[in-house]
């Protein structure tokens, strides 16, 4: 019995090793893994379906909200060790980041990017490539800007809600001025025509501050100055400031007419600020073609997984099956044109009326001046040329000439750098 039995044990033992290696899930192919850097959590749902079609990769998503965001990818990138595989980079940020050698050059094979962004807007192209023209970044994010407006005000003091026909009363700012002194006599100064002077400063974000290391200043942002100072005196302005209660309330109450804005602003300011008035909106063609914001992604030009991060980034930016997907569970317009133009006959908004936005936005988009860009002008717009124009409406400074010169002296204070005449 016992001699039966000791070969029985060695035999059944050998046979469960053997099993063993070939079945027990230690052998089987390891999940790799990607780390995703953002400033906000909206890449979730990518994620989500990205680790779905590729389930052998895991991808580690990190979300730094708030203005340190920028630093800390900064320091990140120049410690090998602790940087993320993919990053996204606001708007804002891009162009001081672009020519950095820490984004891989995506132009280069195999990623051979720049055949693939003929697949988005030109204004989004503008972004993505260095100085010497290689792709470093990818925007997934389409941003061209219309007129949000309130269809009740609209019918009571325009007589429609029809989209073509409000924007047909709206295409100056001297027709949004008379209609804003109407309704703000009309109302008994309860309804204005604006939230407040960004409304118009904003339209023409985007407009380059340098060129060829010289500060440069368009004669737009010199017109932008005098349409603030009119609003104000001809009480078209609400004087809410942006991101306040009274600004996110008044779209709630119906008390400000015309907000412009970009695509994101459907999801993150009416729908966010005033859930309770569905189909109460619209979307019309306003003074100017413009795009506010967008998001860019970016690879770390020294990460050991490349092969997988730019699966990723492929994947957000040109699977259209994906991005079909995104704009229509997300109400997400992308920056591919391929795929909005497809869904722009059919695809349309409860929130707005049943107006189909998309079509809308497919042609804004189109239309949207193309801008060489520099890594100074975010900085000149926000931190001197928007505070000097706070300065010029409060009659704190009297004189266009006055505006030019102080904005002359904080460019060379901020950026000796530059060449000022």
């Amino acid at each position: 019995m016992k001699k039966w039995f000791k070969p029985t044990i060695v035999f059944v033992c050998a046979a469960m090793l053997l099993a063993g290696c070939q079945f027990s899930p230690s052998s089987q192919t390891k999940q790799q893994e990607i780390t995703v850097w953002s400033f906000t959590d909206e890449a979730g749902y990518a994620i989500e379906k990205f680790e779905q079609k590729y389930p052998d990769i895991k991808v580690n998503f990190v979300n730094i909200p708030g203005n340190f965001y920028i630093t800390k990818l900064k320091s990140a990138l120049q410690t090998t060790s602790k940087a993320p595989d993919v990053f996204m980079i606001e708007n804002a940020n891009i162009r001081e980041l672009i020519d950095v050698p820490y984004l891989e050059n995506l132009s280069a094979s195999p990623y051979n990017a720049n055949e693939l962004i003929q697949e988005q807007y030109a204004f989004v192209q503008a972004n993505e490539q260095d100085s010497e023209g290689n792709v470093r970044a990818i925007g997934y994010q389409g941003t061209p800007g219309g007129i949000y407006y309130r269809r009740d005000l609209a019918k009571k003091y325009l007589g429609t809600d029809d989209p073509e026909k409000v924007g047909s009363q709206i295409d100056t700012w001297e027709k949004i001025f008379e209609i804003g002194e109407k309704v703000q006599q009309l109302s008994g100064n309860k309804v204005h025509a604006l939230a407040n002077w960004n409304a118009i400063s904003n339209s023409y974000d985007g407009i380059p501050w340098v060129k060829d290391g010289k500060l440069v200043i368009d004669p737009t942002y010199l017109e932008v100055l005098d349409l603030v100072r009119e609003a104000r005196e001809r009480n078209v302005l609400a004087e809410y400031e942006d991101g306040s209660a009274g600004y996110a309330a008044s779209m709630q109450k119906g008390e400000v007419m015309f907000y412009p804005g970009a695509t994101w602003g459907l999801q993150y300011t009416f729908k966010a600020n005033a859930p309770d008035t569905e189909g109460m909106w619209g979307l019309a063609q306003g003074p100017s073609a413009f795009s506010s914001g967008g998001t860019y992604i970016a690879m770390y030009s020294k990460s050991e997984k490349k092969d997988l991060a730019w699966k990723f980034i492929e994947f957000y930016n040109f699977d259209h099956n994906f991005l079909s997907e995104l704009a229509k569970e997300q109400d997400y317009f992308t920056s591919n044109m391929v795929v909005n133009d497809e869904l722009a006959p059919s695809l349309s908004s409860s929130y707005l009326g049943g107006q189909k936005h998309f079509e809308f936005f497919s042609e804004a988009a189109k239309r949207v001046p193309v801008y060489e860009r520099t890594k100074y002008d975010a900085t000149i717009n926000n931190d001197i040329y928007k505070i000097v124009l706070q300065l010029y409406l409060n009659k704190d400074i009297q004189t266009k000439e006055e505006v030019v010169k102080r904005i002359k002296r904080d460019v060379t204070l901020r950026f000796p750098e530059l060449e000022v005449d």
